[in-house]
């Protein structure tokens, strides 16, 4: 493929050149280019793929248990690696007020063998899972892992194969002011050329930390489970979050993107693989939303037949102390609350309603089942868990 040609699209959009992103107006120009022409699939010396014979023509469709083609493009080998996922919530499912029934977003092809990864909240009590590659093929996958931890999720497809993973980078290496790719199922029409705000911790109001989350910006719509992908065409992170606030510096905050970074979800590859979770997500839970404010830590939504709307915890509440320990972040209650407790441990609460402070002694959960989940843990499938963490 000439590095010169250009694709001519009728609206503005996102390309690459000489190893930086660039904005170019009315012209696509192929999104790899230098870094990415050099592209070498991780798969290349495993050709034979599970199941049947990759020698399908690009105009014929795969049998079943057939490997999908590979492409010679190397625009089409990274659009390969990416696919749409779609599932459906089960009925009754506790994530439908907050997910809805039908969830659509991004996986990204970890191994031949159809593991992919995507944002845990797209197939969490999920009773089916499709996926469509870039050729348009769709196959229906099945649930590997659901982790609340990472916010992550593994599926694994059923009759095909992409013959195409992308490489692994290292997140660590990921510092303020890197440029990097957002890449959607979706298409290339959808990548967004983005800047690395900042690479900190991330707090969210729904019981949850990530470690070292990458914050970008322009913001991306197209986010969830997409791709962030380095210069040398090396996954850095997986898309979890749109952000109204990344503070770039001290005086400036824009919208953005966060995303769970590659590194810590190859630290528990291996227990995903043969758990369906991390030991880490196992871990006592409240169930309500809650947020940092001026006045201290106030509770949003609370969950129906969770353990803090059983115990009396109201919208509006403040939480004021855990356990007679004052706590003013989020970050301070969530650590005192896992390092401290088991599931089914009684929690104590400190809140203050109406000008008046009350004691409310919660009895935790685990989240895992409290949701509607189908089984997830070791799974059939070859893949090395080597390759996922080494």
């Amino acid at each position: 493929m000439s590095m010169a040609i250009l694709r001519y699209v009728k609206h503005t959009v996102l390309g690459v050149t000489g190893g930086f992103f660039l904005c170019v107006s009315a012209v696509w120009a192929d999104p790899l280019l230098e870094p990415f022409a050099t592209y070498s699939d991780p798969n290349a010396a495993a050709d034979a793929p599970l199941l049947g014979d990759p020698a399908v023509s690009d105009d014929a469709e795969p049998a079943l248990g057939q490997a999908l083609p590979k492409p010679t493009d190397p625009v089409e080998k990274i659009m390969h690696s990416v696919v749409v996922v779609e599932a459906t919530a089960r009925e009754g499912a506790r994530t439908l007020s907050t997910f809805g029934e039908d969830r659509k977003g991004t996986g990204v092809v970890l191994d031949s063998n159809g593991l992919i990864a995507t944002a845990g909240y797209i197939v969490a009590e999920a009773e089916s899972v499709k996926v469509t590659f870039a050729n348009g093929i769709t196959d229906d996958a099945e649930i590997v892992a659901y982790d609340g931890a990472l916010g992550i999720g593994l599926i694994r497809t059923r009759n095909f194969r992409s013959t195409l993973a992308l490489e692994l980078g290292e997140s660590s290496s990921v510092k303020k002011g890197v440029q990097a790719l957002i890449l959607p199922g979706s298409g290339e029409d959808g990548a967004v050329a983005v800047t690395v705000g900042k690479v900190q911790p991330f707090t969210g109001g729904w019981e949850y930390m990530l470690d070292d989350a990458i914050h970008t910006y322009p913001p991306s719509t197209d986010f969830s489970g997409a791709a962030l992908i380095s210069e040398r065409a090396e996954l850095l992170g997986l898309g979890a979050l749109v952000s109204i606030d990344i503070d770039i510096d001290p005086k400036v905050r824009v919208p953005g993107n966060i995303f769970i970074p590659i590194d810590s979800v190859k630290k528990v590859m291996g227990e995903l693989l043969s758990n369906g979770h991390s030991a880490s997500s196992v871990r006592p839970w409240l169930g309500f939303e809650t947020k940092n404010t001026k006045e201290g830590i106030k509770v949003g939504a609370v969950y129906d037949d969770a353990p803090a709307a059983k115990s009396g915890i109201k919208s509006g509440d403040s939480i004021v102390a855990v356990n007679q320990n004052q706590v003013s972040q989020l970050s301070e209650m969530y650590s005192r609350i896992w390092t401290e407790h088991e599931p089914g441990d009684t929690v104590h609460l400190l809140i203050l309603r109406d000008q008046q402070f009350a004691n409310v002694p919660v009895v935790t959960v685990d989240r895992y089942d409290w949701l509607q989940l189908q089984d997830t843990g070791a799974t059939d499938g070859e893949t090395k868990i080597t390759e996922m963490v080494e």
